[in-house]
């Protein structure tokens, strides 16, 4: 009988570990890392200024985690996932890009810059989906101050991507609605 009972307790332990998994779910990663061939080559005269791109390395560190759908979350980076992206389309606009730290950086001097291009990134992501973590709707919110390298704004740009995936279409690349936000937004 207490073989009964030592195996009752266990599938009752079992049992509340799985409902307490399903309850709280689990962050899986994603990348925002957008098709970048597809972001060169517009073949537009660019403006003859030397630009750096301003990402402070707490920033590329920095970790989001959002929803995803069946009550599990997702996680990634959108600083470090997105900077490639960013510095390929300031690229098309200027004749030099350079990423930096910030203002203080050493090659901002070094390199002569002009401007400085600031990035802020906010994301949401969700799903309707009880059975499929993914994200089936992302949206990134890309504000960029252009500053001289004095820290005098010129200029803030501000776009909007929005990246949505089924089931069917998601289930060979769980990013796929992040990637084509990214793709959308920049």
């Amino acid at each position: 009988m207490s073989a009964l009972r030592f195996l009752a307790r266990k599938c009752a332990l079992a049992a509340g570990l799985l409902l307490a998994v399903l309850v709280t779910g689990c962050a899986h990663p994603i990348s925002l890392s957008p098709d970048v061939a597809s972001l060169a080559g517009s073949g537009k005269a660019k403006i003859d200024r030397k630009i750096g791109l301003s990402i402070s390395d707490a920033d590329r560190q920095r970790e989001v985690t959002g929803p995803g759908g069946g009550g599990d979350k997702v996680n990634y980076f959108p600083y470090r996932d997105l900077e490639t992206g960013l510095y390929i389309a300031l690229s098309e606009s200027f004749s030099q890009v350079t990423r930096v730290s910030g203002p203080t950086d050493p090659k901002v001097k070094e390199q002569g810059l002009n401007y400085l291009a600031t990035p802020i990134i906010v994301t949401t992501s969700s799903s309707p989906s009880m059975v499929t973590w993914p994200p089936t709707l992302f949206t990134i919110a890309l504000t960029c101050t252009i500053s001289d390298v004095q820290g005098n704004a010129i200029t803030e740009l501000r776009v909007f991507g929005e990246g949505r995936a089924e089931f069917d279409e998601f289930k060979a690349d769980t990013s796929l609605s992040a990637r084509r936000a990214a793709s959308d937004v920049l």
